[in-house]
């Protein structure tokens, strides 16, 4: 007889995952969401599960689906995996799912939307897709604000709140990075106002040779973030709002954009 409810899927998974059956597990991990969201309680928790582990269950077949996808090395992509891909991918930021009701059901879901933020931007990112990490990493971290507990790693943290914690944490490294890199190359490009996102730098890729010669050929850079087009504002970011008259040059706020703006208007003369 087929397995037909969540808790069952889960359980057959684990063992598929710890014999290193990973395909199966992925599979497995899929239909168990697709079970619970479906035809069972959303909110229905596991009696008795360590601190270690979120209590909803769906919440713990969700952290283990997008674990496969975010481990170094992992074979499973969009192309590979498209079904489980995709449910993944409908959770991303601010997508809407009926089934989470009341303030319980909206902080299950928060959750998930982050997770699944999380690991789109990782994907993103292997895929040499830098503006595309950098957006899911912000709009998760947007999600976090919904709820205190996911924004800071703090003792006495438990199951769901302390795994999205961790996640969160994490997110804000990984879009640190990016934006660190983003600013580097800017500058040693010689963007003006350090490019906006997915602007492609020019920059020139230099080496050594044998006999103490420096050899440089020309490459381009992909910018991941926005620098504000205040030059004296130092501040990258994914969310800027755009010049409504120029639609090109972005701020990283309104009293950036009004310091900036006597000489911003001299560029919509010119033009």
């Amino acid at each position: 007889m087929a397995t037909t409810n969540g808790k069952a899927l889960m359980i057959e998974a684990e063992v598929h995952y710890e014999a290193g059956r990973l395909t199966e597990a992925v599979e497995l991990y899929r239909r168990g969401v697709h079970q619970i969201l479906d035809h069972e309680d959303v909110l229905q928790k596991i009696p008795g599960i360590p601190d270690s582990f979120a209590q909803e269950l769906l919440a713990n077949i969700w952290v283990n689906l997008s674990n496969c996808f975010r481990e170094v090395g992992s074979k499973f992509t969009q192309e590979s995996s498209p079904e489980a891909y995709g449910l993944i991918y409908s959770f991303r930021p601010h997508r809407s799912h009926l089934q989470f009701r009341g303030p319980e059901g909206q902080r299950l879901l928060n959750a998930m939307q982050i997770t699944a933020g999380f690991t789109l931007g990782v994907l993103a990112w292997n895929k040499g897709d830098r503006s595309t990490a950098a957006k899911r990493y912000q709009q998760a971290l947007d999600v976090s604000s919904s709820h205190p507990a996911f924004n800071t790693v703090t003792p006495g943290l438990t199951h769901l709140d302390r795994i999205i914690a961790m996640q969160v944490q994490v997110i804000r490294d990984n879009l640190a990075v990016l934006i660190s890199k983003d600013s580097a190359t800017a500058e040693f490009a010689g963007a003006r106002n350090g490019g906006a996102r997915k602007d492609v730098l020019n920059v020139p890729h230099m080496r050594v040779a044998e006999g103490g010669e420096i050899l440089a050929r020309q490459g381009t850079f992909v910018v991941a973030t926005h620098a504000c087009g205040r030059v004296e504002c130092p501040k990258r970011g994914v969310s800027f709002k755009r010049c409504s008259i120029c639609k090109k040059t972005v701020y990283c706020s309104v009293d950036c954009q009004k310091e900036d703006w006597k000489k911003h208007k001299k560029t919509h003369i010119d033009n």
